[in-house]
C-alpha cells in the first residue's frame, strides 16, 4: 500500500527556497536534479514510511536524509506522510523546530 503524500507550508516554502538558492548558485540543471531527487525520495518515503529514523518518538517524527546537505523531516499518521520540514545538514541540529501544527497540503 502506497501512503499518500501531503507537505505543510514550511516545508513547501523551504523546497521553494532550496530550489531557488540552487538554481541562482549551480544553474538549472542542478535544480532540476534536486527536484528529482526530492521526487524519488517522497516516492519511496510513500510505499516505505518507516525508512527514516525517529527523531522525536513521542510525536512519531522522522528525518530521512535526502543528501549530505538536506533531509527531510516528516511524520506518519494513518495512512499520510505529512512532510514538515526540509533541513539544512549544514546547520546546528540544535535549531531544528518542528511545528507539526501547520496547515497540510497535497501537492502531487
Amino acid at each position: 500500500m502506497n501512503y499518500k503524500i501531503k507537505w505543510t507550508s514550511t516545508a513547501y516554502s523551504d523546497f521553494s527556497c532550496i530550489i531557488l538558492n540552487i538554481k541562482e548558485m549551480w544553474g538549472k540543471n542542478s535544480a532540476q536534479q534536486f527536484i528529482n531527487q526530492i521526487k524519488t525520495t517522497v516516492d519511496l518515503l510513500s510505499m516505505f514510511p518507516q525508512s527514516g529514523k525517529v527523531i522525536f518518538e513521542e510525536k512519531q517524527i522522522r528525518a530521512f536524509v535526502i543528501s549530505k546537505q538536506t533531509t527531510i523531516i516528516y511524520r506518519i499518521k494513518q495512512d499520510i506522510v505529512t512532510i514538515l520540514n526540509l533541513f539544512d545538514n549544514r546547520q546546528n541540529p540544535d535549531n531544528l523546530k518542528v511545528n507539526d501544527k501547520q496547515e497540510v497540503y497535497k501537492i502531487d
